[in-house]
Parts: C-alpha cells; sequence; structure tokens
C-alpha cells in the first residue's frame, strides 16, 4: 500500500520519493525494522542497498549521543478528577523507571506500563483538596504543593499543542523542522516554567502530538526539564494522530506505534475509563481491554476511546476533552452526556479540546476539533453555552498559533505553533475568564529578544503584570448562559 495522504503534505528539504522530509527518518527506522519500502514510496532513495549502513549514514535522521536515555527524576503528575466525581478532588501520579513505590500507603494502583512504554512504572491515587487553599503532600522525599481554583472563581490556563524538540540525546522519529531556529529543547521548558510555575496559571495543556514521541523518551527528557512548580499544577492532554502512529497516519502506522497507549499511562488523565477505580480503590485507571498489536506487523489498534475523553472543571469552565481518532457514533452518549454536564453550578463558560483541526489523518468523521464544535453546539447545555458566546475550543495539528481558526470566529483557537513545520511561528498562549470576561492572550516568544523580555518579565512578575508583550486574542465580556 502506497502513502497516498501524507504525500499531499508540501515535500520539504531533504524529502524522499512522495514522502515529506520531516518523515523520512521515521520511514527509514521503519523500513530498517522490516517495512517495505514502497509502503512509503521510497524504494527509489531507502532500497535496502541505500540502508546498509543506517539511517544517520544515509543522511535521513539525526545522530544522537549514545548511552542511556535521560531519566526525568521525580516524574509527577496533577489531573483534576473527572466531572462526575466531587470537585475537590485531583488525580496525583507518580512515573519511575522502578517498580519501588514512591511512598507507601499513598497510591491507590502501582503497576508497569502495560504494552507501551513498559520500562516506566505508574503510581497514581485521588486525593481530596481544599479548593483556593494550598494543599501540601509528602511524596518520597519531595513536598509536593497542589492548588486549583475554588468552584465558580475565574481561572486561567496555558494552551499549547504538538510541541516538538531535538537534542544531542533525543531525536524524535519526526523531524522537528524549527527546533533549531526557536531553540525548543531549552525555550518551551523554559516558558512553562515561567507562566505556569507562577501562581496565576491554574492549569496548562498539551493537545496532542506530544513530543512526537514512540518510546516515551523524549517525553522523560522534556519532563525533566519542567519544575516541580510546573508539574503540580493539573494538566490537561489529550492524544493527537502522532500519538497514536508516530509517522501521523494509520496507513504507515505499525506495531512499534504507541497507539495512545504510551500517552494514557504518561499523562494519567481521570478519564472516563478510571471512573471504575473509586478513592483507596486499586482497580487500573485504564481499560487495558484492546491490545495494540492486534494488526500485527503493519498497525496497530487503537487503545479505548475511553481512556481519552472526559470532562471536569476548572473554576468557572467547564472543559470537555476529546479524541478525533473515532467515530461521532462512538462518542454520542459522550456528547450529550458532557453537554448536560455544563449546567453544572458555577460553570459559565464551555471549552471543548482536542488535537484535529481538519479531517483525514486518522480523524473520523465530524470529528475534527470545528466539526465536533459544531455537533455539540446543537445540544442541550452546548447549545446555550454557544448562543451566550461562552463556549470556546482549542486546537492543534496545523502548526500554528492563530485565533479564529475555520471561520469559527471568537470561539476556536489553534495553539500548535511549537516547533513544527507551518506558520514558523512560536509563542504562549494564555485563556483567562477571570473579572466577568473571556479572554485569551497570546506571547509572542519567536526572536531570541521576544523570548527573553517574556521569559523574564513573567519569571519576575507573572503574566498578568506583563500583558503589555501580548497580543490579544480575544477579549469579551461574559453574558451569563442559561443551561438547562
Amino acid at each position: 500500500m502506497r502513502l497516498a495522504t501524507l504525500s499531499l503534505i508540501p515535500a520539504a528539504q531533504g524529502a524522499c520519493g512522495g514522502l515529506p522530509g520531516k518523515l523520512t527518518c521515521g520511514a527509514c527506522l521503519d523500513i530498517v525494522a522490516g517495512q517495505p519500502c514502497d509502503r512509503y514510496d521510497t524504494c527509489e532513495c531507502m532500497s535496502p542497498e541505500h540502508l546498509a549502513k543506517g539511517c544517520v549514514a544515509a543522511g535521513f535522521c539525526d545522530p544522537v549521543q549514545a548511552g542511556p536515555a535521560v531519566s526525568e527524576g521525580f516524574g509527577l503528575r496533577i489531573a483534576k478528577a473527572h466531572g462526575k466525581r466531587d470537585y475537590n478532588y485531583v488525580r496525583v501520579s507518580v512515573v519511575t523507571q522502578t517498580p519501588e513505590v514512591p511512598e507507601a500507603d499513598f497510591f491507590d494502583y502501582s503497576s508497569q506500563f502495560k504494552y507501551r512504554w513498559t520500562d516506566n512504572y505508574l503510581h497514581t491515587g485521588l486525593k481530596e483538596v481544599t479548593p483556593g487553599k494550598v494543599n501540601t503532600f509528602t511524596i518520597g522525599k519531595q513536598t509536593v504543593s497542589v492548588k486549583i481554583p475554588e468552584a465558580g472563581a475565574g481561572a486561567a490556563g496555558v494552551m499549547i499543542a504538538d510541541p516538538c524538540f531535538k537534542s544531542t540525546t533525543y531525536s524524535s522519529p519526526v523531524g522537528c523542522s524549527y527546533g533549531g531556529k526557536f531553540q525548543t529543547d531549552v525555550r518551551t521548558p523554559a516558558l512553562l516554567n515561567a507562566f505556569v510555575g507562577s501562581e496565576d496559571i491554574d492549569f496548562w495543556s498539551i493537545l496532542g502530538d506530544n513530543f512526537y514521541d514512540r518510546t516515551g523518551a523524549g517525553s522523560k527528557e522534556f519532563f525533566a526539564k519542567l519544575s516541580t512548580e510546573v508539574k503540580a499544577t493539573p494538566m490537561v492532554t489529550v492524544p493527537g494522530n502522532h500519538d497514536y502512529w508516530v509517522l501521523g497516519d494509520p496507513l504507515v502506522g505499525t506495531v512499534a506505534d504507541q497507539c495512545g497507549n504510551g500517552h494514557m499511562q504518561f499523562y494519567a488523565q481521570d478519564a472516563e475509563a478510571s471512573l471504575l477505580a473509586q478513592p483507596g480503590d486499586s482497580t487500573p485507571p485504564f481499560n487495558f481491554t484492546v491490545d495494540p498489536a492486534g494488526k500485527g506487523l503493519l498497525g496497530c489498534d487503537k487503545a479505548s476511546p475511553d481512556n481519552s475523553r472526559f470532562y471536569h472543571q476548572f473554576g468557572n469552565i467547564g472543559l470537555i476533552a476529546q479524541s478525533g481518532a473515532f467515530g461521532l457514533e462512538e462518542y454520542n452518549g459522550f456528547m450529550t452526556e458532557s453537554c448536560k454536564w455544563l449546567g453544572t453550578p458555577g460553570i459559565e463558560v464551555g471549552v471543548i479540546v482536542g488535537h484535529w483541526d481538519k479531517g483525514g489523518l486518522g480523524a473520523g468523521r465530524d470529528m475534527d476539533v470545528p466539526e465536533f464544535y459544531d455537533e455539540m453546539a446543537k445540544l442541550p447545555g452546548c447549545k446555550e453555552m454557544a448562543e451566550a458566546g461562552n463556549l470556546k475550543f482549542f486546537m492543534g495539528h496545523t502548526h500554528c498559533n492563530v485565533p479564529h481558526p475555520h471561520g469559527h470566529n471568537d470561539t476556536g483557537f489553534m495553539v500548535a505553533g511549537q516547533g513544527m513545520s507551518g506558520c514558523s511561528n512560536y509563542g504562549i498562549p494564555v485563556f483567562d475568564t477571570t473579572e466577568d470576561r473571556n479572554r485569551v492572550f497570546y506571547f509572542d516568544a519567536s526572536t531570541e529578544d521576544t523570548f527573553n523580555n517574556v521569559t523574564s518579565c513573567v519569571g519576575a512578575k507573572g503574566w498578568r503584570n506583563c500583558l503589555s508583550l501580548a497580543e490579544i486574542w480575544l477579549d469579551q465580556p461574559r453574558t451569563k448562559s442559561v443551561v438547562v
């Protein structure tokens, strides 16, 4: 089977056959591992003879230093509890490289990762916190401070998608086109440490294609650069096409791809599948019924959809997360339920987050975020929010930071300008619902001067005191929605 859909992407310098340059390393590695070169339409430049000395020697992959993968260190994750639980719960998790439990009698579930990224172990549990206060936990020798806003209070979150980087010790199978230009291996962690590490951010998100990581090595290396304060801030993430199939399309998926399994365990969201596990219950907070190896050498089966969809509340924000890799019919019940849930007391703004901004590359019909939004906006709960201008969406996939994508003015926001080829922009978007307004600010960091100005100001004074450096993508007074 020749690759048709990916060939539609404009080829970059160094492309082989019909394959874009950013995908040549991944295709080369797969061919060396046994995939036929005609599957990628690259036999003219990636035959066994061309690759006899390996992908680095052939010029398709960047060299990396030999040695063990970088360890994250303290692999803390905080996620807001699912909206079906009491508001004052969070999921506290730690990812380790050994089976030893970091803190005795603290976690509900401790186990080696299943199916993919199995050099990791996850320790996770639900913990009650007091909203509006700093809640302190001791995990091993680490003191962790967690805070969530009071229900109904305004909140603010950093929204990014599609982050990539390359370093001397890690290079993704997918080329990070502007990683060198924007120095994303250093600057993206520095920006997150400045913004998310401050007291005026309540949550942060990565909306798919998280480091274009097949094995988990890149994710650990990146998270090793984040402060404990960032990791102690609740995180929201959803899988993108490259989190299922590293080359971004099921047509060229292989048994080596994670098919969402590494992603769901590494980030440990309190998703729908976790609802079978109650506080103190050792039941796995995942649905492991789908073995990704089901398709054999030429593909993988996606993790069950209930591992990547959820809804929960941050202050006055009702956040609904989805994965576009499934059919709309698999989401009908979830859509009705989550829209109705927006009527929860204290929720004034609905936010849909997902990855795909358009169909194809594994997205189901009407499951890219703009079309999913349009379907949701017809349903009770979401309909009233949308009519009042209080139903928004954020997404990635097309590698740009732009407001109002695909004609959804003052409603949709694309936040994927984080190093990949695309619009060649780079910066930090912040969504803010304080002061009875819906606002989105964008802090450009695409030059050395703008990066230095933003990080020094935000690190010293907090982002709210640095708005002179931000572009205003949205600033509207909030009309109250009446959700029945």
